[in-house]
């Protein structure tokens, strides 16, 4: 080969290969720089007196403390988080944060940010709810047991893990990460949880104060059997808590809008029973709601009056349609979608149903134990109790055997012999073999 023509393939095979290495460092590249913890956190803002940078390091050298955090998103799901880094407000006091302060605005690196009150950080306290997942499943919208309560301190982990209490899987993956307890065992706290945080900005502002709920129908005369619909400008994280008791309401009371409204489109299939609206009412009722939320005060608390129109009793029987091997449900027309559809034991050849759903429906309320893995169904005076994997069953405290016992489904929901529950419950049961569908009437 010429020397010329050498000279010009060993540039062309230089720029190949530097084609091809920068190519390659791009691609290896990429996904760190997105996916990357930050290694240095910022304290600014008008609301502290010594304005600092403080690098990995840094952080490092600080004392160091780990908690385990209960927590629920916005979806809703109950999951874990454990995680070891400094104490918020130890950082804080380093940077000088001055009396004046109102809020802290978060920054993550990739581009979210939440602003909290400087109350609801460190006035307000805050719990890891041990037993939080108490009370059926791991759903948000299910109110879990608040007993055991361990008071945690907000942090910025360092080493964390998402989904898990157990330490030996703590990661940086997440870091640097905004990490704090729940006031209240259903108050949902994941969407506050900031990852690769960078930047706190201390503000003196002060907070504004959310909207006050709204009600459809709003207050005055209603006909029997109306349900009322709460709502707020949101319907995101800022919740709606109210009371039927008139009693005035707080972070304790009932929870309105579980799902956030960023879910629900995609979870419009249980939109209407889990941000289900108050009712059916068939007496006066007094209806107290406030907005509480993050980063602003709470809302005034208002009050809707409801009085009945008098109306002669109509005997409309309540009809009950479900499906063996489907999901799909109705009440008086009215559809739902059960969490589990019913099935056949094969081996009793009897229906099971959810016991939740049936139990609802027919107007009685559901207790559980996991102790004694006990159901205790409750209509007026008529009490009715369950054991899991048992056929002797308790009728006001009368013994009873059942040819089918309850089970508890890989999915978590129980089950329970649906002729039994019905008839106990003075409801009546059909059932067509051609396609599985049973109807019940009382």
């Amino acid at each position: 080969m010429p020397r010329v023509e050498k000279v010009r393939f060993r540039g062309l095979a230089i720029i190949l290969i530097g084609i091809m290495l920068l190519t390659g460092t791009v691609v290896l590249m990429s996904p760190v720089a997105v996916l990357a913890a930050s290694d240095s956190l910022e304290i600014t803002g008008e609301g502290v007196k010594n304005p600092l940078v403080l690098t990995l390091d840094q952080l490092e050298k600080m004392q160091q403390h780990q908690y385990v955090y209960s927590c629920i998103n916005t979806w809703p799901t109950k999951k874990w988080y454990v995680g070891r880094g400094v104490k918020l407000i130890d950082l804080l006091e380093k940077a000088e944060m001055s009396d004046e302060a109102t809020m802290l605005k978060f920054y993550s690196m990739d581009g979210y940010s939440i602003t909290l009150t400087t109350k609801e950080l460190f006035e307000d306290k805050r719990y890891c709810f041990p037993k939080f997942k108490s009370g059926g499943d791991g759903d948000g919208h299910l109110p879990g047991d608040p007993s055991g309560k361990v008071e945690v301190e907000p942090i910025i982990g360092l080493v964390s893990v998402e989904g898990s209490d157990n330490p030996q899987y703590m990661n940086d993956l997440n870091s640097l990460l905004l990490m704090l307890g729940q006031r209240t065992v259903t108050e949902q706290t994941g969407n506050l949880f900031v990852k690769y945080l960078n930047k706190i900005e201390v503000l003196t502002t002060p907070p504004e104060k959310w909207d006050a709920p709204q009600a459809n129908p709003p207050s005055g005369t209603v006909p029997p059997g109306t349900m009322v619909a709460l709502s707020n400008a949101n319907n995101d994280d800022d919740k709606i808590y109210y009371t039927t008791d008139g009693s005035t309401p707080t972070m304790d009371s009932p929870m309105y809008n579980w799902i956030a409204s960023r879910w629900w489109s995609a979870r419009a299939d249980v939109l209407g029973t889990i941000n289900r609206p108050i009712g059916p009412l068939y007496e006066d009722t007094i209806i107290k709601a406030v907005t509480i939320g993050p980063g602003k005060l709470d809302s005034d608390v208002v009050t809707f009056e409801y009085r009945v129109a008098d109306q002669p009793p109509v005997s409309t029987p309540l009809v009950i349609k479900l499906t063996v091997g489907d999901k799909a449900a109705s009440v008086n027309d009215t559809p739902h979608i059960l969490d589990a559809e019913p099935f056949i034991n094969a081996e009793a050849g009897r229906t099971l149903v959810p016991v939740r759903f049936i139990s609802e429906a027919l107007g009685a309320d559901v207790g559980w134990d996991p102790v004694s893995r006990q159901v205790t169904i409750t209509d007026g005076e008529k009490e009715i109790v369950l054991t899991i994997g048992s056929t002797a069953a308790l009728v006001n405290g009368q013994q009873q055997a059942i040819d089918c016992a309850p089970v508890i489904t890989a999915a978590g929901r129980t089950f329970v012999p649906l002729r039994f529950i019905s008839e106990t419950l003075d409801a009546e049961v059909v059932y067509d073999p051609n396609g599985g569908r049973i109807t019940i009437t009382r």
